[in-house]
């Protein structure tokens, strides 16, 4: 694969193409995103971020924020903010097979430049797409070129410069520089670093999308790039692109926090319901489940971020409380004692057979011991895994109670209806978010 088949696939992909699946996952994961985004401006991530852009670049107002205010900035402050805002709850959908997020880092930037353009949701789609599937296919090469894993800002904004070049109308030799310029310049996101002392930084999505459009920009204007991965990688994609779907293959979060601690989570809320356990006697929780997850080794997490990215937390928050939610990444259900005491009996251990598996397989099994009984679950996956996803009740009432209560009731089905009008434009389906709450 070339920086010219990549191009090429960018200018002319159309979801029209491709089987009827296909559009349905475009849709899913653009609510789930939409949603993840709009719930996740409640943190500080998000308000930092926004504050920074609003002060800095308010003069220009070509795309919404999806905060409820109804504010607008320039297209690429916008996504920034609203690309930042996505992985903000770390509840943004995830490719097993390249560790991390495509549609919050390209989505932001596809309908940010979609509203500049004036564009219909059909026209936003086929963006999405096209930086869905590219983005994805940089993160596989860099990963095979370089030996490194870094997160998704360094190969989604590959993927967001592409999703912006096609609804800017880019030729095709503007576009090879979008991209080659775009890779280039993504930030470099040394994923296990932020695993294990997490921050604000993330997956480096916000930072990779606004990369992305500045690219796209930036080449408009006769900036050059030096190639892309994909001209120095043996890993060809080439065949592939028009017939296998990455977008058709990833899954969707139903807890918010690090994808590798959802299985344990999802074990405990099994093992909880099956055994009727009373927490105040549990004695130990061993989680077996592949090395890098026992990486996540925060017990008291003093951030929302490190909630996300712990293990012991949201499973003792799972055995005490029988949920993991949004409202448990909040100071106050932080600091409850009797979490706290759970996460310290928490042990993290990585089971061969279990690490074998991974990447494309995300897998734990849970023991609960106390002093009468032990419990022991089976090798748990986690719901929304591409072998077990969620039902669309299961994802319409996620995306439900993200857009609650930045947004009212009504807006779940005004959002979900368009997205069914590809002929629509896109002020239709940011028309929720356009009006002051």
């Amino acid at each position: 694969m070339t920086t010219d088949d990549a191009v090429a696939f960018a200018r002319t992909a159309s979801r029209s193409d491709a089987p009827t699946e296909v559009g349905a996952h475009l849709r899913a994961r653009v609510l789930d995103t939409l949603a993840a985004t709009t719930a996740g401006y409640r943190l500080p991530t998000a308000d930092v971020v926004r504050t920074y852009a609003t002060d800095r670049f308010a003069d220009v107002a070509e795309a919404t924020l999806l905060d409820g205010t109804g504010s607008r900035l320039s297209l690429e402050a916008a996504t920034l903010v609203n690309a930042t805002a996505a992985n903000a709850l770390d509840v943004d959908d995830g490719n097993r097979e390249v560790k991390g997020h495509p549609a919050a880092v390209v989505v932001p930037a596809a309908l940010a430049a979609a509203e500049a353009a004036d564009a219909t949701v059909g026209e936003f789609l086929d963006g999405v797409l096209v930086g869905y599937e590219l983005g994805v296919r940089a993160g596989l090469a860099i990963h095979a070129t370089d030996g490194v894993y870094t997160g998704t800002g360094s190969w989604g904004a590959l993927g967001a410069a592409a999703a912006v070049g096609r609804l800017r109308g880019l030729d095709h030799a503007t576009l090879a520089q979008a991209l080659g310029t775009a890779e280039y310049h993504a930030p470099r996101t040394p994923i296990m670093r932020g695993v294990e002392r997490p921050g604000m930084t993330k997956d480096g999505i916000g930072w990779g999308s606004y990369a992305g459009v500045s690219a796209a920009l930036l080449a408009e204007r006769g900036f050059t790039g030096s190639g892309t991965v994909f001209d120095a990688s043996d890993v060809d994609h080439a065949d592939s692109l028009g017939s296998r779907y990455h977008v058709t293959e990833g899954y969707l979060k139903p807890y918010p926090c690090c994808r590798w601690a959802q299985p344990g989570v999802a074990a405990v809320l099994a093992l909880r319901d099956r055994a009727d356990l009373d927490p105040d006697a549990v004695e130990r929780v061993l989680v077996e489940t592949f090395e890098e997850a026992t990486h996540l080794g925060t017990r008291h997490p003093d951030s929302a971020e490190a909630a996300e990215y712990s293990y012991p937390y949201p499973v003792a928050v799972a055995l005490a409380r029988g949920r993991f939610t949004p409202a448990d990444l909040d100071e106050t259900a932080r600091e409850a004692p009797d979490v706290l005491a759970l996460a310290d009996r928490v042990a993290l251990v990585a089971e061969p057979s279990l690490d074998e598996r991974f990447p494309t397989e995300c897998l734990a099994r849970v023991t609960v011991e106390t002093p009468t009984d032990t419990y022991r679950s089976a090798v748990t996956r986690s719901p929304g895994a591409r072998e077990q996803p969620l039902s669309e009740r299961e994802r319409v009432e996620k995306a439900r109670g993200l857009l609650t209560p930045t947004l009212d009731a009504r807006a779940l089905e005004s959002v979900r209806e368009t997205l069914r009008t590809p002929d629509r434009p896109v002020e239709a389906l940011l028309a929720p978010w356009s009006i002051e709450a």
